[in-house]
C-alpha cells in the first residue's frame, strides 16, 4: 500500500476532500481585504491634524500677545499659556481621541480609525498615549523618522513602526459601497 507522504497531500479548499489524512487549512489573519487604510489618507489626517494644531496656538498665542500688548500689565506670565495649550495638545489631543473616538479629527474626517491588531477593538488610554509617544520619539531620531512612516508602504497589514510598538492598526471607518452589477456583461467593441 503506497501513502502518501503529509508533506505532499493538497491543501483542503472548496472542491477538494477534508477529513482525516488532510490539513486543516489555515485561519484567515488579520482584518479583511479592503479594510486597511490607505497611506494617503493616514498622510492627509496627519496633516490635517499638524494644521490644526498650530492654528490653535497661534490663535492662543496671538490672544495671549493681544491681553499683553493692549491690558497694559508689565505681567509676562499669559506667556505660559501657550506652552500649557501645547502640552495638553501633545499628551490630551492624539491620545484622549484615539481612545474615546478611534481617532483624532484628522483621522476622522478621513475616515479613518485606530484599532487593537488583536481584535479590533478600541485602545486604551495607555496604548493610544504609547503610540502617540512613540510616533513623536521617532521623529526625533532621524533615521527612525524616515522609517517609521516608509515601514507603512511595504508593511503586509500597512502598521507605521508606532502602531508595532502597541500593536495597533490603522483601518477604514466607513467603507464605500460596491459598485452596482449591470445587467449586461462588458463585451470588447468590434475592431478593438
Amino acid at each position: 500500500m503506497n501513502a502518501t507522504p503529509p508533506d505532499q497531500i493538497p491543501p483542503a479548499g472548496p472542491g477538494l476532500p477534508t477529513g482525516p489524512g488532510y490539513p486543516v487549512p489555515p485561519a484567515h489573519r488579520g482584518p479583511a481585504p479592503g479594510v486597511l487604510g490607505n497611506q494617503g489618507l493616514r498622510l492627509l489626517a496627519l496633516l490635517l491634524d499638524t494644521v490644526l494644531a498650530f492654528g490653535v496656538l497661534f490663535l492662543v498665542t496671538f490672544g495671549v500677545g493681544l491681553v499683553v500688548t493692549f491690558g497694559g500689565g508689565r505681567d509676562n506670565t499669559p506667556f505660559y499659556v501657550p506652552v500649557l495649550v501645547a502640552v495638553a495638545l501633545l499628551f490630551l489631543y492624539s491620545p484622549l481621541l484615539t481612545a474615546r473616538c478611534g481617532g483624532t479629527l484628522g483621522k476622522m474626517l478621513c475616515g479613518l480609525s485606530v484599532v487593537r491588531l488583536a481584535d479590533g477593538g478600541p485602545l486604551s488610554y495607555g496604548a493610544a498615549l504609547g503610540r502617540h509617544l512613540a510616533h513623536l520619539g521617532m521623529w526625533v531620531v532621524p533615521v527612525l523618522s524616515l522609517l517609521d512612516p516608509l515601514n507603512c508602504l511595504w508593511d503586509g497589514l500597512r502598521q507605521c513602526l508606532h502602531d508595532k510598538v502597541v500593536g495597533s492598526l490603522v483601518i477604514r471607518r466607513r467603507m464605500r459601497p460596491a459598485p452596482a452589477a449591470t445587467g449586461a456583461p462588458f463585451t470588447r467593441p468590434v475592431g478593438s
